[in-house]
């Protein structure tokens, strides 16, 4: 597997246009184009700002960043792998015409993922200095958990674009797995305020709930990231791991599957 990583980063230039062309395509024909990228996660926020905040009147003063700290970790997992499911299938002219490294389509889908979550920053930053957020040294976690995020997202994207090869019903399945995921990691809420002590330890078998806490930690309240972060740094390793070897195993027979 080792070789095979080293011949996909050989790839530099077919992983940029296929990014590029990703986010170029993802905009293409819409009125705001690459504006969406800023407007999505704002619009989000404040969609559950109204509910959370507005109508059931729950929710602090710091309420919006620690919502969208943690939402735009969220929208780059679930655009990835929404897209990531099917891109071997997408491409399968291309495929069973030239020979490379397959492994790059489910990669650049978890790049242009991140890419949007960049963009997402230009959002958050500002909004963070108008809350106040209580940014110290600990903000210096930040490439940390980026790189865990990434590690994560990659893995996972390598599995569903196997299943999505073998099993067409999981584009369907994964997204009522998106929205329980979404639902069982603390986005909308803090572990601490909705979660009784006793079963903390168990719902953080969840590896995003350690991620979003984390970030809401290092980017709003001035914390440490979650205790918890080792046990998602590792499940991290062994996603992207279990998800490589699949995908390497089983791709020489894409291009007769597909």
């Amino acid at each position: 597997m080792i070789n095979y990583i080293k011949e996909l980063f050989k790839r530099k230039e077919l992983i940029k246009y296929l990014v590029i062309f990703d986010i170029s395509e993802e905009h293409r024909g819409k009125i705001f184009g690459f504006a969406w990228s800023l407007l999505d996660p704002l619009i989000m926020m404040f969609v559950y700002i109204l509910f959370v905040g507005v109508i059931f009147k729950r929710g602090t003063p710091k309420y919006p960043i620690l919502l969208l700290s943690a939402l735009l970790s969220w929208q780059w997992i679930t655009n990835s792998l929404s897209t990531a499911v099917t891109s071997v299938t997408a491409n399968a002219k291309l495929i069973q015409t030239f020979k490379f490294p397959i492994a790059v389509f489910p990669f650049t889908r978890a790049i242009s993922g991140f890419i949007d979550y960049i963009f997402g920053l230009v959002i958050l930053i500002p909004l963070l200095i108008a809350y106040e957020a209580n940014l110290n040294l600990n903000i210096l976690w930040f490439p940390f958990l980026i790189l865990i995020q990434l590690t994560l997202t990659v893995g996972l994207c390598f599995l569903v674009a196997y299943l999505g090869v073998y099993f067409r019903d999981i584009r369907n399945i994964l997204q009522y797995l998106l929205r329980i995921c979404f639902f069982l990691s603390p986005v909308l809420y803090a572990i601490n305020d909705r979660i009784p002590v006793c079963y903390q330890p168990l719902y953080m078998l969840n590896p995003f709930a350690a991620l979003f806490e984390s970030y809401k930690n290092i980017l709003v309240r001035g914390k440490f990231p979650s205790g918890y972060l080792a046990y998602t740094l590792l499940f991290s390793i062994s996603i992207f791991i279990i998800g490589l070897y699949i995908f390497v195993k089983h791709e020489e027979k894409f291009a007769k599957d597909i």
